[in-house]
C-alpha cells in the first residue's frame, strides 16, 4: 500500500487503458436528488461533497472509475439513512491531468457549487492545496499527489489510506522480497520523479536491511518508457531475482517480456498499481503480468473479509464486477474516510468542527478495508507501515499469504 509513486501518471496502466467502463467523467453527478448543501457549515437535509479527479488529459486512463468507488460508498451510506439524519450528495471536478486544472476545479466547487469539503483521488490535486488551506476547506484523499501530505502545515489534508513518508524505509518491503526466496535485489524508477526515485532507494535499504544483497539500481528511466532491452541485459548481469517497480505499467510489463526472452526467472516482480477488474479484460496484459506481485490499497477482494465484501457488494450495486482498480479502491476508502470525519463531528458541523474531529481520530481502518493497520490522522510520519500483495496466476488475483506484511520504518539514507 506506501507504493505510492508520485507521478502524474501514478495509476495510469497503459496497457490495459480505454477497457475498463467509463463512469460518467466529466459530469457534474449528484448521488442523490436534494438540496445543494452548503459551505462553511454542513447545514440541512444534504451534504454536497466536490470529488477532484484527473477525468481527461494524460493521466485520465488510470482514474475513469473514479466515480464508481465514490458513487458506491454513498449511494450505500445514503441507502442506510444518511450520516446524523443528513444525506451525501456529491459534483465532480475534474483536473484535466494540470495542477492548473485541479485549482480551477478546486475553486468551481467552493465557489459556485458550494461544498462543504474535497474528496480527491487524484494525481495534481496539489495545484489547489494553497488555495483550499486558505480558504479553509477539509481534504480527504489518497495523498499520492505529493509530498504535501507530509507537511504539518497542511492542517486541512487528511490521508485516508496512511501518510507516506518519502524520509522513511518501509521495512515491510524488504521482509516480503526475502520471504518469497530472493537474495538479489533489483529497482527501477524514473529520472523525472524524485518521488520514484526516493522510493527505489527505500526499497533497496529495506532490501539490505533484511539481510539481501542490492544487485541492480537504475533510477534513470525515461517516464513511460518501454525501451528495455538494455536495461533486462544489466539486469541479468547482475544476478537479480526481486525485481521492485516504481513505474507505471507499460513499463513494467515492457521489461518483464524482454527479461523472459533472456531466459530470466524473477522470483518477485513487483508493481505498485495494475491491480484490478480492467487488467483482467485485458489478454495482453494478462499474459505480460503473468506472475507479478502487486501491491493494494489495502485488503484486496480476493482477500475475502466482510470489509471486502461489503465493499464488493456496494461496487456491484454501481454496476462494477471483479477485483476494485486503483481508482475505485481510493475513492471508496477516501469516502469512508470523511464519513468518519462527519459521523464524529456530529449533525450540522463547521467545517473548523469536521476538521478538529476527524485529526482527534486515531484508529481509522477504513472499516476493516486496511486491517490491521490504523491510520493516525495527526501523524504525519507512520511508525509502522503495511504493505498488501497479490499474485496474479493464470487468470486471476490470489492472496498471498502472509500478507499484509506490516514492519517499522527507519530513516531513509542520503
Amino acid at each position: 500500500m506506501r507504493n505510492k509513486v508520485l507521478v502524474a501518471a501514478v495509476a495510469a496502466a497503459t496497457l490495459v487503458a480505454g477497457l475498463t467502463a467509463c463512469s460518467s467523467s466529466s459530469k457534474s453527478t449528484p448521488a442523490t436528488g436534494g438540496a445543494s448543501g452548503a459551505s462553511s457549515a454542513a447545514t440541512g437535509g444534504t451534504i454536497k461533497i466536490g470529488v477532484l479527479s484527473d477525468l481527461t488529459g494524460p493521466a485520465s486512463s488510470g482514474f475513469v472509475t473514479t466515480e464508481k468507488g465514490i458513487k458506491a460508498y454513498v449511494d450505500a451510506v445514503n441507502k442506510a439513512g444518511g450520516v446524523n439524519g443528513q444525506q451525501l450528495s456529491y459534483v465532480m471536478g475534474d483536473t484535466a491531468s494540470t495542477a492548473a486544472g485541479a485549482l480551477t476545479a478546486a475553486q468551481k466547487m467552493v465557489q459556485s457549487d458550494k461544498v462543504f469539503a474535497i474528496v480527491e483521488v487524484s494525481s495534481d490535486y496539489y495545484g489547489a492545496q494553497s488555495y483550499l488551506l486558505k480558504t479553509g476547506v477539509p481534504v480527504v484523499g489518497g495523498g499520492f499527489d505529493s509530498t504535501i501530505w507530509t507537511d504539518p502545515k497542511n492542517t486541512n489534508l487528511f490521508d485516508a489510506v496512511g501518510v507516506t513518508d518519502y524520509s522513511k524505509v518501509p521495512l515491510a518491503e524488504g521482509q516480503f522480497f526475502k520471504a518469497q526466496g530472493v537474495t538479489k535485489c533489483g529497482g527501477i524508477g524514473y529520472a523525472s520523479s524524485v518521488s520514484s526515485q526516493k522510493s527505489v532507494l527505500a526499497f533497496q535499504q529495506s532490501c539490505k536491511i533484511a539481510g539481501l544483497q542490492s544487485a541492480y539500481t537504475n533510477n534513470q528511466v525515461p517516464f513511460g518508457s518501454t525501451d528495455m532491452g538494455a536495461i533486462a541485459i544489466a539486469i541479468k548481469n547482475a544476478g537479480v531475482d526481486g525485481l521492485y517497480y516504481s513505474t507505471v505499467t507499460n513499463s513494467a510489463f515492457a521489461l518483464n517480456s524482454a527479461l523472459r526472452q533472456l531466459g530470466v526467472k524473477l522470483k518477485v516482480a513487483s508493481l505498485p498499481t495494475g491491480y484490478g477488474g480492467d487488467l483482467l479484460e485485458s489478454s495482453a496484459a494478462v499474459s505480460a503480468a503473468q506472475g507479478d506481485f502487486f501491491t493494494t490499497v489495502g485488503l484486496p477482494a480476493e482477500a475475502n473479509t466482510a470489509a471486502t465484501q461489503k465493499r464488493a457488494a456496494d461496487l456491484t450495486a454501481v454496476g462494477v464486477s471483479g477485483p476494485p482498480t486503483f481508482a475505485e479502491q481510493e475513492a471508496y476508502l477516501a469516502m469512508s474516510g470523511f464519513v468518519t470525519g462527519l459521523k464524529a463531528a456530529g449533525a450540522n458541523p463547521s467545517r473548523a468542527k469536521f476538521m478538529s474531529s476527524l485529526r482527534a481520530i486515531n484508529d481509522f481502518d477504513g472499516g476493516g478495508l486496511l486491517a490491521p493497520e490504523k491510520v493516525d490522522f495527526a501523524n504525519y510520519s507512520p511508525a509502522q507501515v503495511c504493505e498488501f500483495y497479490v499474485q496474479l496466476e493464470g487468470s486471476a488475483f490470489k492472496n498471498v499469504t502472509g500478507s499484509p506484511y506490516c514492519a517499522g520504518v527507519v530513516p531513509l539514507s542520503s
